[in-house]
């Protein structure tokens, strides 16, 4: 069965018929309202058919775009995998490694450094073109010295000016 409100609205827009508004208006007697209320939507109706035109839209995108926008929730956008902490923690962690691979792999020359602070010379081959003398090099610990030692040179005064 219908409302009073749904058998009233069919009566204003004049849709009732036969036995149902017979039996609608006896009971419109009951509330004399009604009529008035009746005349008074047929009247805004009437207004509103001959006033109210809808102006012409300038930008039917955005409307519909703002429409849409207001109808439908926006996509939740999952995060990447790769987002901004993500990438920094990994940058500092690239670099953490490569620290450790660059002192594992790399020779640490200063450690040898210190340990060889004091000897500053190596030597590796010592000759002379001379068959008559002989060249002999070696390292004195105790004063911290290489030595080449030539056997067979004629001896040169001090004095001596070298050419």
């Amino acid at each position: 069965m219908k409302t009073f409100e749904e058998r009233f609205t069919a009566w204003v827009d004049g849709k009732l018929e036969g036995k149902e508004l017979a039996a609608f208006e006896r009971e419109l007697e009951a509330r004399p309202e009604a009529v008035q209320d009746r005349v008074e939507a047929l009247e805004i109706g009437k207004l509103l058919r001959e006033n109210m035109v809808a102006p012409p839209l300038r930008n039917e995108d955005f409307f519909n775009g703002e429409i849409m926008r207001q109808i439908q929730p926006p996509p939740v956008r999952r995060p990447s995998f790769w987002s901004l902490p993500r990438m920094a923690f990994s940058g500092v962690c690239l670099l953490l490694l490569s620290a450790l691979l660059y002192c594992a792999a790399v020779p640490n020359t200063r450690r040898e450094m210190k340990q060889n602070a004091n000897y500053v010379s190596n030597i590796l081959n010592a000759r002379s073109d001379d068959p008559h003398i002989t060249a002999t090099s070696f390292h004195s610990n105790a004063d911290n010295v290489n030595v080449v030692w030539l056997d067979g040179l004629d001896y040169i005064p001090p004095n001596h000016k070298l050419k």
